[in-house]
């Protein structure tokens, strides 16, 4: 269990919730024994600001966190135990207990005035024509996050330095006006960039 007064839960491999704290009882409104076991997508929904489904059996998120690879903050609507559609900030740790099983925990922050309906909510990509912004390599390497691929695959696949794949990662996340891979991914497939 957790001792912390931010909303947090934890998921296996499988996505089953393994922990559910007080203060998610109280921000999603389902106790703990409603919540342990369930996957998470079955109790929470979660959809990113495009309304693209994130929380599912494959989790982004959830695949590149088991991965070893690391997990910036990312902005996804739940839908609360009210049906009510919140948007949260979200921080990700992984850990691990005595017996080497993994939990994926998630600190959830809502946001203020946050309650929206995320399929209202428009794209971001600064430029009129996004296909037209990105360059033949960036588009390539959005591909190849697409497929849920690490740094160092993807440098190896194009036959670059992680640091350049690094570098293009960054150029696609402020073309598209994005601020991680999943973002990138999700307005990627929204606008069939990929």
């Amino acid at each position: 269990m957790f001792r912390t007064s931010e909303t947090a839960y934890a998921v296996d491999r499988d996505g089953l919730i393994v922990a559910w704290n007080q203060a998610a009882e109280k921000t999603f409104g389902y106790t703990e024994f409603e919540a342990l076991g369930k996957s998470c997508w079955e109790l929470l929904g979660g959809r990113d600001v495009f309304g693209n489904q994130l929380c599912c059996s494959g989790c982004p998120i959830r695949t590149t966190a088991f991965n070893d690879e690391k997990i910036n903050r990312f902005q996804i609507f739940f839908d609360t135990a009210s049906q009510q559609s919140t948007r949260f900030t979200v921080s990700t740790l992984m850990l691990l207990n005595d017996a080497g099983n993994e939990a994926f925990v998630h600190l959830c922050q809502p946001e203020t005035n946050s309650t929206a309906d995320p399929e209202r909510c428009s794209g971001k990509p600064d430029a009129s024509n996004p296909r037209r912004a990105l360059t033949a390599r960036e588009t390539e390497v959005l591909g190849l996050l697409h497929k849920g691929m690490t740094v160092a695959e993807i440098a190896t696949v194009l036959s670059i330095s992680p640091s350049t794949v690094r570098n293009h990662t960054q150029h696609i996340f402020s073309k598209l006006r994005v601020n991680s891979r999943f973002e990138a991914v999700a307005l990627a497939r929204k606008l069939s960039l990929i």
